[in-house]
């Protein structure tokens, strides 16, 4: 379902998007993301985006020459920035939209990465009660606790019971769709295993063991790593800036240089919070949690 917006950049440059080269990239990565839009709709968005951007430039230019100075004097060296600005801005807001989807599908691959040892115990336990597989993708699509796999499970089933394709065909497709490497690697060892005729129970059973004995060498591993940033935290954030600003203190107590109550402010205002948020992002992007 389109949007009024994209509908009309669809009807704007739909002919000409669909023959862009960027069609294959943008239709894996809106599988991948799960967004619900053509990939014709999408590339023509994406350059109603771009040409929005360079309309944004030149109205900046002509504000720059004829409105800012009317009020105030501006330095010439913003010509560098402004002269250039509809191609940077075309440019920024071109990539940004075809970037979109990749960066949800990888947001895609972390939940799915995080929640499958769980989902997988989910689907040991009901293959060992003899549930049919496909009754067991149901069953797991009906459990949002597990994020994105759950969503995997629903769209496994929505092939099988809508779309009446067979179970092996519905988890290739699956496999083709998915953004996860790891949920790749099981729906396509369950393929094999239906192929040679093997026991699901016991695959199942195996790989709920394996990606749990991962997952707690993951965590394990994001303790270590957190346990050493916590003291890199101490020196680099506290003990390092307490000592600076206590050593400025006493250089200004005795006749230190104009520039030290500079230097203590930009320790304050500047240095702890730009240090407290980048241990902040970095803590955020290694955690095994979403």
């Amino acid at each position: 379902m389109l949007t009024k917006y994209q509908s009309l950049c669809y009807r704007i440059f739909g002919k000409k998007a669909s023959k862009s080269t960027q069609i294959e990239y943008i239709k894996r990565a809106i599988e991948k993301s799960f967004m619900e839009v053509r990939p014709e709709a999408y590339v023509s968005m994406a350059w109603m985006n771009g040409l929005l951007g360079g309309i944004g430039g030149i109205i900046l230019i002509f504000l720059y020459f004829y409105i800012f100075p009317q009020f105030f004097s501006l330095p010439t060296k913003l010509l560098a920035v402004v002269i250039p600005s509809p191609i940077l801005l075309a440019a920024l807001a071109y990539f940004i939209t075809m970037m979109l989807p990749e960066s949800r599908a990888n947001k895609r691959k972390k939940d799915i990465d995080v929640k499958l040892p769980y989902a997988l115990n989910f689907i040991a336990a009901m293959s060992t009660a003899g549930i049919t597989p496909a009754e067991i993708f149901k069953s797991l699509a009906e459990q949002p606790v597990y994020g994105e796999v759950h969503k995997e499970s629903a769209w496994i089933y929505r092939d099988i019971a809508i779309f009446n394709i067979d179970i092996i065909t519905a988890l290739r497709n699956a496999a083709n769709r998915t953004p996860s490497v790891k949920f790749q690697e099981f729906l396509q060892g369950a393929i094999t295993t239906i192929h040679s005729g093997g026991d699901l129970k016991k695959y199942f059973l195996a790989k709920a063991e394996e990606y749990m004995r991962e997952n707690r060498r993951l965590q394990k591993e994001f303790l270590e790593t957190l346990g050493v940033l916590a003291e890199s935290y101490v020196t680099v954030v506290v003990a390092a800036p307490l000592f600076l600003i206590i050593m400025l203190s006493v250089m200004s107590m005795f006749g230190g240089s104009p520039s030290t109550a500079l230097v203590m402010y930009l320790i304050a205002f500047v240095m702890l919070p730009v240090a407290n948020l980048g241990f902040a992002l970095v803590i955020q992007s290694m955690s095994p949690e979403v």
